[in-house]
């Protein structure tokens, strides 16, 4: 482990592992590293996973050396020599999963990840949320967090086997383009009125949106962009106290009732329901 790093969480299952066993997680965590963060390793014990949240920087691995972005998988284990550095302005944040056993290999090459291996990921939300599953399981130090883990490490290499594509690939610019135009949506929200909109001042049309968000979102973007405007209304009615009638004005409804049955499609109640319960 590093210890050039800003911040890290990390958990400690079984540092003596029995390999006889098929999959036992050994340790793992997540780390902010800092500018000067180089890890240069000419081998390794067991057999790791790492993800890339935010920042950028470069990965040599077996032989080659590679451009870090949101979205990159790489793994590495015994007799793989590697080097990962941050660049400096753009630091790395990471996750990490360490494991042995006699069905380690083959899980890795299942997913497309044997040591060596450097891919992107379309959906990296949907990693870094097994990732962070991982580690609510591990840091709660449970009798059952090893079991936990280990189911956990079994969804996180299928779903990077679901996702994957290969590094600089179209597919992984489109995530590039759909994780902003998503960014876009969220903090413009009180006053974009529709995807339509929202597509216009981005600058894409609105069917190509939709392709984005079916590749690589949960929803559509309507589903997403009314979601995200009805939270706000739900901060609005509960913490600044709010009236219906005010919260629709606010959000660019042109009456009470089209604002009601938007916030109960979301919400499940109507707006004064929820107001008078917050």
């Amino acid at each position: 482990m590093s210890r050039q790093v800003s911040a890290a969480r990390r958990y400690f299952l079984d540092l003596r592992p029995d390999r006889r066993r098929p999959l036992v997680v050994v340790c793992g965590g997540e780390e902010r590293v800092r500018a000067d963060y180089v890890v240069a390793r000419d081998d390794f014990p067991y057999c790791c996973v790492e993800f890339v949240a935010a920042g950028r920087g470069h990965l040599t691995l077996a032989g080659r050396t590679e451009a870090l972005g949101p979205g990159s998988v790489f793994s590495y284990g015994p007799g793989f020599g590697h080097e990962i550095r941050t660049a400096r302005r753009q630091r790395l944040r990471k996750y990490y999963v360490d494991f042995v056993g006699t069905e380690a290999l083959g899980r890795l090459r299942a997913a497309r990840l044997e040591p060596g291996r450097h891919l992107a990921v379309s959906r990296p939300h949907e990693i870094g949320g097994v990732f962070d599953l991982l580690q609510q399981c591990g840091l709660a130090q449970s009798a059952h967090s090893q079991a936990l883990c280990t189911q956990l490490l079994g969804v996180l290499l299928t779903k990077i086997s679901e996702s994957a594509v290969p590094p600089g690939s179209a597919a992984e610019a489109g995530y590039g383009t759909f994780s902003r135009f998503r960014q876009f949506l969220t903090h413009g929200r009180e006053r974009l009125l529709s995807v339509e909109q929202g597509a216009r001042e981005f600058g894409i049309t609105p069917a190509y949106a939709c392709r984005l968000f079916r590749r690589h979102g949960e929803r559509s973007p309507y589903q997403f962009l009314l979601a995200q405007r009805m939270a706000l209304a739900a901060d609005l009615l509960a913490h600044d106290g709010l009236q219906v009638r005010q919260a629709a004005a606010r959000l660019g409804f042109p009456d009470v009732s089209q604002f009601s049955r938007a916030f109960k499609r979301v919400a499940g109640v109507s707006p004064r329901a929820f107001r008078r319960r917050a």
